[in-house]
């Protein structure tokens, strides 16, 4: 099975942030998109080699629309999910679904999306900074196919806190990191993750290639 190296990853989140920065120096994905979708608020990549990147929250709105519309709402295979995560999920799906992506990638509110995309479609997902989108402990068939990468430092991690008798959970594997000594600084970006998964005690703990 084809395998998704997690630096190359890091490296298409960080061009697709920079498709809406101006800056000529800066590293786009530019000619290796094939379709792209921007409407309200959802922005996702798909590239030449199938690969489906979905960058995170890139406007004001994304939070009002997405991320603080926290309570849950029921999916069709009967579970529970944190409503506005869904809500972005479901236009990337009606996106991709026909595409047939190979790989998924996904940061902040996109690796929101990857999660449930990604074990949706059974496909192999990076998902960096990711919150937690799913209600209830029982496991999805497709949970094998996704790979959450989490800093202890970064908030968006931990979020959304449990509400009630709804508490959420990441959906596939975690492979938790922490910086060495106090830091307390919010670690979000994907330039810093990149960082800590270079460091020499997430060598053996932490796969460079999913599926592993």
């Amino acid at each position: 099975m084809a395998k998704m190296n997690v630096y190359d990853a890091g490296d298409l989140i960080d061009r697709a942030y920079n498709e809406k920065k101006k800056g000529a120096r800066l590293k786009r994905l530019g000619s290796k998109i094939l379709h792209q979708v921007d409407v309200a608020g959802v922005q996702a990549y798909f590239l030449k080699d199938k690969t489906l990147v979905i960058p995170g929250t890139n406007e004001p709105s994304d939070w009002a629309d997405f991320n603080l519309r926290v309570e849950s709402v029921k999916g069709d295979s009967g579970r529970y999910w944190h409503k506005g995560f869904m809500t972005h999920a479901q236009m990337v799906f009606m996106f991709a679904k026909g595409l047939k992506p190979k790989f998924i990638v996904g940061h902040s509110l996109g690796a929101a999306s990857a999660q449930i995309v990604g074990a949706s479609m059974k496909v192999p997902t990076v998902a960096f900074a990711s919150p937690k989108v799913l209600s209830g402990k029982t496991r999805l068939s497709g949970e094998g196919w996704v790979a959450n990468y989490l800093r202890m430092d970064d908030t968006v991690c931990h979020m959304p806190p449990g509400i009630g008798n709804k508490k959420y959970r990441h959906v596939g594997s975690r492979y938790w990191m922490a910086p060495e000594g106090v830091n307390p600084g919010e670690d979000h970006s994907i330039k810093n993750y990149m960082q800590i998964i270079k460091d020499e005690r997430f060598k053996t703990m932490v796969p460079k290639d999913w599926p592993r």
